[in-house]
């Protein structure tokens, strides 16, 4: 019988951890196992841990004696391991009954690398319940095979990709350890999802993606901030963490590169690089008090190049510039679109004061055309400007006349 094991990190959760292992424990048969690794808490979550460990001995603990980590902690998990199949779970959540007897007739009948399958968001506050249903969305995969190069290559694209995630996820054994054997033996928290997705992908040779498995309870809100505006420090701490996984994954690339072949490691970074530029600046639009961000950029681009953080403030441009035409009868909704515009092409322009965005990054160029397309077609918002020779506009006309400029579509 196919073996798996559950690798569960924690860290200061007494609350939430016996539930969230009392949730896999029943589920398990013949050499399966729970793998916690207690990563220094400071609570009573140890014995709690011990308490349950010591009435089943299908629960094995890790107990590090400092504070290592998410990534180091899921590394000892699953280097640990012996399942045929690894599952990793977050502390404060849960899988619904049944799922690993599902997931084993998956795991015997065809033998994928990775079997990814659905989320359930239970939501904990107003704000996670706002969030649920497009969060389901995004974590519930689309039904579908990949093969070979083709799993890093859509992991992480713009279109038609797939969440990066590690929980909610079956992995095979052998490859799981292998990928976490070649990971950085480095701090990072959060982050370490993406690292690690970009290291087992580049082994991975087989991907399915399940229909209708919604297994994974996820316990939005519970535990954490969510819903709460970042600060300028929170923010900054974000954005040096997607960093770090940025560099980890560069450094991935550089040493495995020879024995990992394929012609496209570029665009792979590429899109990595673009994806965590839009997570960032995602965090810093939708969650980041407008009086903070401003300075906050500044932080930001300690972390990230002036490009990638570019490309996404012309997304905003664009969208809106975009909108802007849409509603030419309705004045005030255009108006509040023109100072949106507006206000992102003024954060473009606080940077191109100190220095021009590299014009080499693609995705940067293409979001630049369209957005500063969108400002000047018949109609658009620098269309209007009745004096465009001085100024702040003529700096952007000049960008939109040395720009690669096609005909202006929405993206």
């Amino acid at each position: 019988m196919t073996s798996f094991s559950v690798v569960i990190p924690v860290y200061n959760c007494a609350r939430y951890c016996s539930q969230c292992i009392e949730s896999v424990l029943p589920q398990l048969t013949g050499d399966d196992e729970i793998i916690v690794v207690d990563d220094a808490s400071s609570d009573n979550t140890v014995s709690i841990l011990q308490a349950l460990s010591s009435q089943d001995s299908r629960i094995r603990l890790i107990l590090h004696s400092d504070n290592r980590g998410t990534l180091r902690s899921r590394r000892d998990g699953v280097l640990a391991s012996t399942g045929d199949y690894v599952m990793l779970v977050d502390q404060d959540d849960e899988i619904a009954s049944n799922s690993l007897n599902q997931l084993r007739q998956y795991a015997a009948g065809n033998e994928f690398d990775i079997i990814h399958f659905g989320v359930h968001v239970v939501p904990e506050n107003s704000a996670a319940q706002k969030a649920a249903d497009g969060m389901e969305g995004f974590l519930c995969p689309t039904p579908r095979e990949i093969h070979g190069q083709d799993i890093l290559r859509l992991q992480f694209a713009s279109e038609y990709g797939f969440d990066w995630h590690v929980h909610h996820k079956l992995f095979r054994g052998e490859l799981l350890r292998r990928a976490y054997s070649v990971s950085a033996d480095t701090y990072l928290v959060l982050s370490d999802d993406l690292y690690m997705n970009f290291i087992i992908d580049s082994f991975a040779e087989s991907y399915l993606a399940v229909p209708h498995a919604q297994w994974y309870l996820y316990h939005l809100g519970r535990g954490d901030t969510f819903g709460q505006p970042l600060t300028r420090e929170s923010m900054a701490k974000l954005a040096q963490r997607d960093a770090t996984a940025l560099r980890l994954i560069r450094e991935f690339v550089s040493t495995n590169q020879q024995s990992i072949p394929r012609n496209d490691w570029n665009s792979r970074l590429a899109d990595v690089r673009d994806r965590l530029g839009e997570h960032v600046m995602n965090e810093w639009k939708d969650n980041l008090p407008s009086s903070l961000q401003s300075n906050a950029l500044d932080d930001i681009r300690h972390a990230l190049s002036d490009n990638v953080i570019c490309a996404e403030l012309y997304r905003y441009v664009r969208d809106f510039a975009y909108d802007y035409l849409q509603h030419p009868q309705d004045r005030a909704l255009q108006q509040h679109d023109r100072i949106e515009a507006l206000r992102y092409l003024g954060y473009v322009q606080q940077i191109a004061r100190e220095e021009t965005p590299d014009s080499g990054n693609r995705h940067y160029t293409q979001l630049r055309d369209t957005a500063l397309g969108h400002l000047h077609e018949p109609g658009g918002i620098l269309a209007q400007q009745h004096n465009p020779s001085t100024g702040f506009f003529s700096r952007i006309s000049q960008l939109f006349r040395n720009s690669r400029f096609s005909k202006p579509r929405r993206q």
